[in-house]
């Protein structure tokens, strides 16, 4: 006991600096958390939901595809994306959506210890939805060759189509985040670069994208 108590800040000042080293952890845990653990409890959220999950440090499937693979028909259950850390395929409020997060490794600091730069994990969403049940006039789901009775699956293609052009825009040192949502062809989309998918932050966004497909 007597080394516990010795621990023990001594005085006003040293309680106050134990309140600030709390405070600033219970910010980290608040702001970081969430997102570190979506992954985790995603798939319990999807059952609640009755969503399709695909998780992973690149998102298993029976087939890799290029980012710009355009050459066969996308499917939920063959294609592995690039980079992708996580895809989510659903329905809220009757309207089909998918979210996909990707990871993608970049430069930091120098690090000057080791002679040379560090890295770090960046990690960017898009949450796409549709406001039509035939995004591009059918095109993107015309070469779906199974008869797929599940209207979600029959939208993944578009969706990847929709997304293609989006993604790559992160990599760019001039891109810059958007106010507003993305929308045309039937679909329509919130993206943020640098930043994780949670439980919460997805549904606000399916809220929003719902809202504004229905006005």
């Amino acid at each position: 006991m007597d080394e516990l108590l010795y621990w023990l800040p001594d005085g006003p000042a040293g309680w106050a600096l134990v309140g600030v080293a709390f405070l600033a952890l219970a910010w980290w845990c608040v702001r970081r958390l969430p997102g570190k653990l979506f992954r985790l409890i995603l798939p319990l959220l999807a059952r609640k939901h009755g969503w399709l999950v695909k998780t992973g440090p690149t998102v298993r499937g029976r087939r890799a595809a290029a980012a710009d693979d355009r050459s066969i028909p996308a499917s939920w259950e063959d294609n592995k994306l690039p980079r992708t850390h996580l895809e989510v395929l659903g329905e809220h409020r009757g309207y089909t959506f998918h979210a996909r997060q990707q990871r993608t490794r970049v430069t930091g600091a120098t690090s000057f210890e080791h002679g040379g730069h560090s890295y770090r994990w960046r990690y960017d969403y898009v949450v796409s939805l549709a406001a039509t049940s035939t995004p591009y006039d059918g095109f993107s789901t015309a070469g779906v060759s199974q008869a797929v009775a599940d209207r979600r699956l029959t939208l993944y293609p578009a969706f990847l189509e929709w997304e293609r052009k989006i993604f790559p825009l992160f990599d760019s040192s001039s891109y810059s985040p958007r106010k507003k949502f993305r929308h045309g062809g039937g679909m329509i989309s919130t993206e943020h670069q640098g930043g994780r998918l949670s439980g919460r932050t997805l549904l606000a966004h399916l809220d929003a994208l719902t809202a504004a497909a229905e006005k």
